[in-house]
């Protein structure tokens, strides 16, 4: 196959994430912070013109049963709307754990479209149509199909609105071996839902004014409903209590397992770094970057 095309697919946390009452469909409006980091999966995308359309993506055979991914259903559905004949080949190099919070099969679909309407050309989706194929393949694939580095994100995931946030340090955590159902968080979610457990709601304005503001002020205001999900409590009480005496701000991003810490001063977040190595040692995996 005779041409090539690469893009890194990147991670993202959720800065603040606020969670509605389920529609009939079952989907949850959110109203959530969304922002680029700088650690990364690689795609590579090799295709040519065919008879039919063939479609196969290598490097996701530890984490999914073949067919099962995200980038399959993305491109599939991409094929449905524009009939082109194409045989295509993928291989996705991991860097961002799975079901970790962290967006790195949604980033994976954006990053496979966007390498799709490149080799279609004049035959592309329109934009509009691309936005809407987007959405059926996940909420939070819009986002990085939207080119953004930091967004507020509402609705289903189609409200996307262009924010921009001074430059910050991060901490990512993982802990090693486990990680977190989506479709399980949200049933524990709902459940503090009809009981009226969740965190106080504030104005999108205050969330904003709130983004402005040095880390350590986004305290009380900025948080994750799925934080009072969670399980694995020799993990999360031990962040909680790293991100109370943190010069900074932390949380969980998305529905977890990843939780992060995040600072204007580099110096602060390499000191915490290995502060959490010698606390949790070789049991959580440790990645210490930049929102993009």
């Amino acid at each position: 196959m005779g041409n090539l095309l690469s893009r890194q697919a990147y991670a993202k946390v959720n800065v603040h994430l606020a969670v509605g009452a389920p529609f009939a469909d079952g989907y949850h409006p959110i109203e959530s912070i969304f922002s680029l980091v700088k650690l990364s999966d690689h795609i590579d995308m090799t295709w040519e013109e065919s008879d039919a359309f063939c479609f196969s993506v290598t490097g996701l055979e530890a984490y999914c049963d073949k067919g099962c991914d995200t980038m399959t259903r993305a491109a599939l559905l991409w094929q449905e709307k524009t009939l082109l004949p194409l045989t295509v080949q993928v291989h996705c190099e991991k860097h961002i754990p799975v079901k970790a919070g962290l967006g790195g099969g949604s980033s994976d679909a954006a990053s496979l479209l966007l390498l799709l309407q490149e080799a279609a050309g004049e035959r592309a989706l329109p934009p509009k149509e691309l936005e809407e194929l987007a959405l059926q393949v996940g909420s939070d694939v819009p986002f990085f199909l939207s080119g953004f580095s930091c967004a507020l994100v509402e609705g289903r995931g189609e409200k996307i609105r262009e924010l921009t946030l001074d430059p910050k340090h991060i901490v990512l955590a993982q802990p090693k071996g486990y990680s977190v159902s989506t479709k399980e968080a949200y049933a524990r979610l709902d459940a503090l839902l009809e009981r009226n457990e969740l965190s106080e709601r504030v104005s999108v304005e205050t969330v904003l004014a709130t983004l402005e503001k040095e880390s350590l002020h986004w305290r009380g205001v900025f948080f994750n409903d799925f934080e009072k999900c969670t399980e694995y409590p020799e993990f999360y009480e031990t962040t909680r209590m790293y991100s109370d005496a943190y010069v900074g701000f932390g949380s969980l991003s998305g529905s977890g397992s990843c939780w992060y810490f995040i600072s204007e001063d580099d110096k602060s977040v390499l000191e915490l770094c290995g502060e959490l190595h010698n606390r949790f040692e070789d049991t959580v995996q440790l990645w210490c970057t930049e929102l993009i």
